[in-house]
């Protein structure tokens, strides 16, 4: 068979079914346009991360740590000679404004940003009056946020008192290049010299504050990334890993850039399930295109071309129909893109969307095109299987499959399944985990619809004879006919509804949990950084002002030196190398596809990520005799060992570091070496908003090491805020976090997550009605016929319809009762098993699921039976 032969072919076998494979189109474009979405947004954000790079980080290298650099480090050692150098310093602190005498002025919990020197190096700094930060921050001026003056009543030029010391308001920032607007901040941002806060008192003996040196490097250097990288890994060489963590501008904002790339991960595996129930009804279409082709392939046979040559020449055309479907997806994906920003404005960052991503269009389009080749491999299967002798016969059907070959064909559908969602997820195992997912949820689905349309078959009779309505009784029958091609519809739209459903369940449910008041004994506020000459004042002070209920304990920073002797910075190289080791391939393949506009980003935190992380913190350590009631002993005993100084730690943070009971742990104490044993471990219910620890030490040991308290006050309902305006006034150092607030900001970030997962949800759920609509047209013959029959024994168009309606909505109802059971099984495994949180009903999904599965399906179904309902009844009787 020539070239040219083939594609004459190929043109020739597309006339006349033009109309019933746009539903192919339109089941595979919708799936693709959800992958384009995913993937090109998560590109452009981190595109638009990695472009902005020296903005983001505003230098070429920054390092960060709890403490400054050794005054030691000789810089210009390590290749930093000609450099600039800018020290950044950041805490969190109440500000307050002017009071009375007698009234203490309104207060904020905000961020403070101190800098010494140059800032930034690069990026745009906006304030008001448009000046460099250095000309307004003077040793009594401060530049602050334009929502704290706003919330503070404050203007330019009033006083702000920061530490209990009046600053000057010199300028509003508008906006900084290493602050993202949509990550979460504990407050409005202020800006200070360093001459200005040694005025306030805030740097203390423990006080939290982080440490940030800013470097720009000299032109020359700055301009070789392999330059900056020697530097990078000179520096680790210097400083100890466990306290400092180098950056350079190629891996500005790597928490955000993470985040991104999970969220990525998560959504795009949403996305290709849209796609794969477009490929259920791709193979709908396929199969139903080739019924009507049975007598053309019968007669090719005769002709003498051989099953070989016959399938490649409608696979060709699938692949073509594939092409078209992920090129309007792709469109379609596109064009999600350039809305999405305007309808999530607090969400999306407009000035990061870039449309075209090619490793994004791409990955569109290969996944499109392999999904439509996948899922019509089994109705493509019946082309070899065609008799040449249905030339004369017109009742020779296709003979069946054999068992090997029906088995050979769903193991090349899993194993394409697995491959795809591998390459959408970064993760074998997790494509893996999501095949057999989805499997289980189609086979559970599909079951499902089998058993309620065989129960519908048994009660049909003895329904019908007690039901008048002609329209209920014709769609029973309808949902009850052997072989309805409806069912593939109902999976397809289950599965839609089955992610909708739960998805919203549980993030209903995590909300609740969070906004939901607090338990009556837990405390409202926290207090930190209190000094322990100061306690007995600020205990009145709470009394005073109504504190219900007041808890607090010492706190003593120290850092983790060894483990059973041995160093827990050799411990955190070998985790490093380790995961290295593991992941290198998979870390440059990422960086390749990211650099190319595709998929990839930074690796996820496994259970490595979490025991460096745990390895490198540095601790807060506490001391007391007995254990809060929330805290339950599970091996060991408390203060056991008279010869030892001993210590109790939570049962999974000592999982994470390999400790077990027996186990030595050294800690370095504001320079001095402190071994405790480890006598117990203990569980730790974090839910009750308590004072709760990793590490407790018995009492004795670190009394007399520096530290501050920690206080949990239980509160009056709304007596928060003037707690913190007295405290403020009389004790500037004293920090209150406020936890609903911080609750309130979680919530909000739930709620963005949730509204992406439903969004893409509903790409699934459009899929199920294309596939619907697609069923509807694939038997336009047989609803034509239908339509005549009806109209010919005297019902009208209206009636017609009527009837149609009902078979649609009971089409409709029964895939999202389906589905949504599905969905409710699915958020009950997750929040009771995986969250361990208790199940409670929520009615309202399950009513709106009914009710817009109905309204859909409905719409799609009378949408696709336009034609057949404006058949008159003489064009198909003279048709048979």
């Amino acid at each position: 068979m020539t070239a040219a032969f083939f594609w004459r072919a190929l043109f020739r076998e597309s006339r006349g079914a033009r109309g019933r494979l746009t539903f192919f189109v339109a089941c595979l474009s919708v799936g693709v346009a959800a992958v384009v979405a995913v993937a090109g947004l998560s590109a452009s954000l981190d595109e638009g991360i990695r472009g902005e790079a020296r903005q983001l980080l505003a230098a070429d290298l920054a390092i960060d740590g709890n403490r400054p650099l050794p005054p030691g480090l000789d810089l210009a050692r390590i290749g930093l000679a000609g450099a600039v150098r800018t020290d950044v310093r950041e805490t969190v602190t109440i500000v307050a404004a002017p009071g009375q005498p007698a009234q203490p002025g309104p207060s904020q919990l905000a961020e403070l940003k101190v800098i010494d020197g140059e800032y930034p190096f690069y990026g745009d700094l906006k304030l008001n009056p448009q000046r460099p930060l250095r000309e307004l921050l003077r040793p009594d001026t401060a530049v602050a946020a334009s929502d704290l003056l706003a919330h503070l009543h404050l203007r330019t030029g009033d006083t702000l008192r920061i530490g209990g010391q009046p600053f000057r308001i010199a300028g509003v920032v508008l906006s900084e290049p290493d602050r993202i607007s949509i990550s979460m901040t504990l407050g409005p941002r202020i800006f200070l010299s360093g001459e200005g806060f040694a005025r306030t008192g805030l740097e203390t003996r423990g006080s939290r504050i982080s440490h940030r040196t800013l470097i720009k490097l000299p032109a020359g250097a700055a301009a070789s990334i392999r330059t900056v990288r020697d530097i990078q890994a000179r520096l680790r060489q210097a400083l100890p890993e466990t306290v400092y963590r180098i950056q350079t501008f190629r891996d500005a904002q790597p928490a955000l850039r993470e985040n991104i790339s999970r969220i990525e991960r998560f959504l795009g595996l949403v996305a290709l399930l849209s796609l794969f129930v477009g490929g259920i009804g791709v193979a709908q279409s396929v199969r139903a295109w080739l019924a009507g082709r049975l007598d053309a392939i019968a007669v090719l046979k005769c002709l003498g071309m051989r099953p070989r040559e016959i399938f490649p020449l409608y696979l060709g055309q699938t692949a073509l129909l594939g092409l078209a479907g992920s090129v309007v997806g792709i469109l379609a994906g596109a064009a999600v893109q350039l809305i999405l920003p305007s309808l999530f404005p607090d969400l999306i960052p407009a000035e990061l969307i870039r449309p075209w991503q090619p490793g994004a269009l791409l990955r569109g389009l290969g996944l499109g095109v392999g999904v439509a080749l996948l899922f019509s491999l089994p109705p493509l299967s019946t082309v070899l299987r065609v008799p040449p002798a249905r030339v004369l016969r017109r009742e020779a059907e296709p003979l069946p499959n054999h068992r090997w070959t029906t088995a050979l064909t769903l193991v090349v559908l899993a194993a394409g399944v697995w491959t795809m969602a591998s390459v959408q997820a970064h993760s074998w195992d997790l494509g893996a985990r999501f095949t057999g997912g989805v499997a289980l949820a189609a086979a559970l689905l599909a079951g499902a619809a089998v058993l309620v349309s065989g129960g519908v078959r048994r009660i049909q009779p003895g329904v019908s004879s007690h039901v008048r309505s002609l329209w209920l009784r014709h769609g029973l029958a309808s949902l009850a006919r052997p072989g309805a091609s409806a069912m593939s519809a109902i999976v397809a739209l289950g599965l839609g509804v089955l992610v909708v459903v739960a998805m919203s369940l549980v993030e209903r449910r995590l909300t609740a949990e969070l906004s939901a008041e607090l338990p009556t004994s837990a405390p409202t506020a926290f207090l930190i950084d209190i000094q322990p000459a100061q306690w007995p004042g600020v205990e009145a002070l709470l009394k005073k002002a109504g504190a219900l209920h007041i808890d607090s304990v010492p706190v003593v920073m120290g850092r983790l030196a060894a483990i059973d002797g041995k160093s827990v910075e050799e411990m955190a190289k070998a985790e490093e190398a380790e995961m290295e080791k593991n992941q290198k391939g998979e870390d440059e393949g990422s960086r390749e596809r990211s650099r190319r506009g595709g998929f990839g980003g930074p690796r996820q935190r496994g259970p490595g990520g979490r025991r460096r992380w745990a390895l490198s913190r540095e601790q807060r350590l506490t001391y007391m005799r007995e254990l809060p009631k929330d805290n339950v002993v599970v091996a060991g005993a408390l203060w056991s060992d008279p010869d030892h100084a001993e210590v109790s730690v939570e049962q999974e943070f000592a999982e994470n570091l390999g400790i077990a009971l027996g186990s030595t742990l050294r800690f370095d104490v504001q320079g001095v070496p402190v071994d405790l044993k480890v006598t117990s471990l203990r569980t730790v219910d974090w839910k009750t908003f308590g004072i709760n620890f990793f590490l407790v030490v018995e009492p004795g040991v670190l009394d007399t090491a520096p530290q501050q308290r920690l206080a949990a006050v239980l509160l009056p309902k709304g007596g928060e805020q003037r707690v913190q305006d007295l405290l403020a006034a009389s004790y500037p150092n004293v920090t209150v976090l406020r936890i609903r607030e911080i609750l309130e900001k979680i919530v909000k970030v739930m709620d963005r997550i949730g509204l992406g997962i439903r969004f893409l949800g509903g790409f699934t759920v459009l899929a199920g009605i294309a596939i619907l609509a697609g069923a509807v047209s694939a038997g336009s013959a047989r609803r034509g016929r239908e339509v005549a029959l009806l109209k010919t024994l005297g019902m009208t168009r209206r009636g017609v319809a009527g009837a149609f309606a009902v078979e649609y909505a009971l089409i409709g109802f029964v895939a999202a009762a389906i589905g949504a059971g599905g969905g409710y099984a699915l958020a009950w495994g997750v929040i009771t098993r995986g969250f361990e949180l208790p199940w409670e009903i929520q009615p309202w999904p399950l009513v709106i699921a009914l009710l817009a599965g109905v309204a859909l399906t409905v719409v799609a179904g009378l949408a696709a039976s336009l034609r057949a309902l404006e058949r008159r009844p003489i064009e198909v009787l003279r048709a048979e």
